[in-house]
């Protein structure tokens, strides 16, 4: 079994079937899976979960993006989950759309937890959704012949530095020392050799598990997850 036949399995199990295939980019499907990991997480803390297309319709299947595109794009109906906790407005959750940093410059999310309001807005406005509005950004990088080196996290830095959500995770299948050192000196979130039954996708779900408790502590403070 591919790496690849890994993931896709255990995506299903957490959501069901997707558009991704056994021939499919693993990165893609990387970032499917780091998705799958939220939604599951949201799930298991009280929250309901439902699956809708850019026009709002619910979706009974999943089409994943395969490359950055805009939140409010309709030329495919590209699912994104509703999660909606007790007392909380809802949120979205995204595949490979771009939001506005504070500085006007566009930046593309693997992943993207934010409010449904601002998601709306996007639809309606077509326009880019705010990083600042935003709850979760997640950046995920899958490499299978080389570890995932200190370059990604200097691009993860910029990223962050503009984009100014409420918080930020760096997740990877491999990790090199200069890596670690470059995130941990700048006290960043990240998780390194996040696969498919690894402890380290266990504390990819707490971190993800934090910063939904960081959302409910702003607008349900006495819902517990």
């Amino acid at each position: 079994m591919s790496d690849v036949d890994d993931l896709l399995n255990e995506i299903r199990g957490l959501i069901g079937a997707v558009s991704y295939h056994s021939a499919s980019t693993p990165s893609d499907v990387y970032e499917g899976y780091v998705f799958a990991l939220i939604v599951s997480t949201a799930s298991e803390n009280g929250a309901a979960i439902t699956y809708e297309d850019v026009h709002g319709t619910k979706a009974f299947g999943k089409l994943f993006r395969t490359s950055p595109g805009q939140l409010y794009s309709t030329n495919k109906p590209y699912t994104h989950a509703l999660i909606e906790f007790p007392g909380a407005p809802a949120l979205e959750v995204h595949l490979g759309v771009y939001v506005q940093g504070t500085s006007g410059v566009l930046h593309e999310c693997d992943v993207l937890v934010l409010p449904a309001e601002e998601a709306a807005i996007s639809r309606a406005q077509k326009i880019v959704p705010r990083g600042s509005q935003c709850v979760l950004v997640v950046e995920c990088k899958y490499y299978l012949t080389r570890p995932v080196g200190v370059g990604m996290a200097r691009n993860f830095e910029g990223l962050r530095a503009d984009v100014r959500t409420q918080d930020e995770l760096f997740v990877s299948n491999t990790g090199s020392p200069n890596l670690v050192r470059y995130l941990d000196a700048r006290n960043r979130e990240y998780e390194r050799n996040v696969v498919p039954g690894s402890r380290q996708a266990s504390y990819l779900q707490a971190a993800i598990r934090n910063a939904f408790k960081g959302y409910m502590s702003k607008h349900s403070p006495s819902t517990l997850i």
